[in-house]
């Protein structure tokens, strides 16, 4: 059964937001290697690891929550990872949010570092999800747009 790319981003998005959730407000580096090991694959012709099309995805991720206001970082590091990545604002007001569908009083950010720990993918995919629906209601409504 092949994974949807939505669902596959969820899942990357719930490890990437719960590893730096858990490492705030210190900087850490997101690196293909310790996220996703399967990202990488040797290249006979440059002689050593180089992301392969699951590393990619992952490194399109982390771009587009860059982009989108979740994180940021110092420099991306072409074949290894994202140096020095940190939530900003956004990203951290997102994951303190605790939803009224959720029967706990954690928030969403120690759900995902608790889930991302047992290795918990379907609801490491389905926190991300919660913690993105939160942020577009966030900026919807900070914005005065219909949310």
């Amino acid at each position: 059964m092949t994974t949807s790319n939505i669902k596959r981003f969820d899942e990357l998005t719930g490890q990437i937001l719960g590893a730096l959730y858990e490492s705030f407000p210190v900087p850490r580096h997101l690196l293909l290697k310790d996220l996703f090991p399967d990202g990488l694959s040797f290249d006979d012709f440059v002689g050593f690891d180089v992301p392969n099309e699951q590393g990619e995805f992952l490194f399109a991720c982390i771009d587009w929550l860059a982009e989108s206001g979740y994180l940021r970082f110092k420099e991306k590091v072409q074949a290894s990872g994202y140096a020095e990545c940190v939530l900003t604002a956004k990203g951290l007001e997102v994951l303190k949010a605790t939803p009224d569908s959720l029967s706990t009083e954690s928030s969403l950010g120690d759900q995902l570092v608790d889930a991302t720990k047992t290795g918990a993918k379907g609801l490491i995919g389905d926190l991300a999800g919660q913690a993105l629906s939160i942020g577009v209601k966030f900026a919807t409504t900070h914005l005065g747009l219909p949310g």
